[in-house]
């Protein structure tokens, strides 16, 4: 029997013994890896059959050579700051809930009709600096992804009722990039993981402020995607932030040694907690970074994570535009 035959074949025992319960189980059971890894998660519960039939799925490399200027993208507007909450290590990621009585942090504008509420920010990361990130810039990636779940309030009572929603998420993403110094803010995540190394391990987090924990930056990228974790649901609006996070190599590394597993198996690290990349399936990428002309051609787009660029009318992608009416419809 093939590998392949006998992962379907697992898959289907496992399926047909938990039929019966309660389908949460799942939730411990997936990984990214495996018999239980991202290709396989569409046929461990038919809930997150999206995961491996859905064609507006998450994360992508986003192209600079495809990109498409928007102008009526705005920037995106973040009322409140301060949050407290719990960090969680439960076996796939560390995730920071946000606590009910918690301030709120409010998302609207940019791309975005309604107002969102934030409710988690998960951390991915690799073993290696060249492969943490689960969206990548032209084939690039970064040491870790930061992602920031915030929740429609405006039609949703509530996260698990909005992401199954429609327009149910958005979900802002900063990557990191390894520099001399360490990064303050992130550093109150890292101080809390250290009590979180181990799956269940469960800590307090007060005060860590958003505002400090985003880059200096108007511009990203948005597009319409999933979530990148069971069930994939296709109601995810993502942001993602033109200018990266820098931290010290030593955070990086801080990750590392975070498990996916209890104490009694300290050896299961979690780095690796990466869906593979997506097929965009002629989904349109839009961002409000206005440059790119033939003569500088893609190269200040390409490098749209490292820095921000003084922008000139000379290299733009901005165009004229202006409405012209059919000839067929002319008075004779």
């Amino acid at each position: 029997m093939d590998i392949t035959r006998l992962h379907l074949f697992l898959t289907s025992l496992l399926t047909n013994v938990i039929t019966a319960q309660d389908t949460s189980i799942w939730e411990d059971w997936w990984s990214y890896e495996g018999i239980s890894g991202p290709a396989y998660w569409g046929l461990l519960n038919i809930d997150w059959a999206l995961c491996n039939k859905g064609r507006n799925q998450s994360p992508i490399n986003i192209d600079p050579k495809t990109l498409l200027f928007d102008p009526s993208l705005g920037p995106i507007v973040i009322e409140g700051d301060r949050i407290h909450g719990h960090l969680y290590n439960n076996g796939h990621d560390i995730t920071l809930r946000v606590a009910n009585n918690s301030h709120k942090v409010n998302v609207t504008e940019g791309p975005l009709s309604y107002k969102y509420v934030v409710q988690q920010i998960r951390v991915h990361f690799h073993t290696e600096d060249d492969l943490g990130s689960e969206h990548t810039i032209d084939g690039k990636s970064f040491p870790a992804e930061i992602q920031i779940f915030a929740y429609n309030t405006d039609l949703y009572n509530n996260m698990s009722t909005a992401k199954r929603s429609p327009r149910g998420l958005t979900i802002i993403a900063l990557f990191a990039q390894i520099s001399e110094r360490p990064h303050s803010e992130f550093g109150v995540l890292l101080k809390a993981m250290n009590k979180t190394k181990y799956k269940g391990d469960v800590t307090p987090v007060r005060g860590l402020q958003l505002s400090r924990l985003l880059p200096s930056t108007d511009n990203y990228v948005t597009y319409e995607g999933s979530m990148t974790h069971p069930g994939c649901f296709e109601t995810v609006t993502w942001l993602v932030l033109n200018k990266p996070i820098h931290v010290s190599k030593k955070q990086i590394e801080s990750l590392r040694v975070l498990n996916q597993a209890t104490r009694d198996n300290p050896r299961m690290l979690m780095a690796g907690n990466i869906r593979p990349q997506m097929p965009l399936n002629q989904r349109t990428v839009r961002t409000n970074i206005n440059f790119v002309c033939p003569a500088c051609e893609t190269s200040r787009v390409g490098q749209m994570m490292q820095s921000d660029r003084t922008q000139s009318r000379s290299c733009s992608m901005g165009k004229d535009m202006f409405y012209k009416v059919n000839d067929r419809f002319k008075e004779p």
